[in-house]
């Protein structure tokens, strides 16, 4: 069985590409052998409700991969974002990988 990932998406960077950036982040994940789950939207700047969803689910599912666009899409919320894939590693165990090189 393949290792799940995870995509998390700031709705205010997608500039109305969110569907777009699904498809990358799943094609994306395809290429690395792993099984595209779900995405998580942060709906709201800052917010971090998604977040806390994305690493309770990475923990419930014991799932260890997360997918953004860019790491820009850490940015911005109210926590800097190396603390942010900090809390993944930790929390989950989880690796973040981009599709943007």
């Amino acid at each position: 069985m393949e290792a799940l990932i995870y995509g998390y998406l700031r709705d205010d960077l997608a500039d109305g590409n969110s569907e777009e950036l699904e498809d990358a982040m799943s094609s994306f994940a395809r290429g690395e052998g792993l099984c595209f789950a779900a995405t998580f939207h942060e709906s709201t700047a800052g917010d971090g409700t998604a977040f806390a969803e994305l690493t309770a689910e990475l923990k419930r599912a014991d799932a260890h991969h997360v997918v953004v666009p860019s790491l820009d899409h850490f940015a911005g919320q109210t926590i800097p974002r190396d603390i942010l894939i900090a809390k993944l590693a930790h929390e989950a165990a989880a690796r973040v990988w981009t599709i943007q090189s």
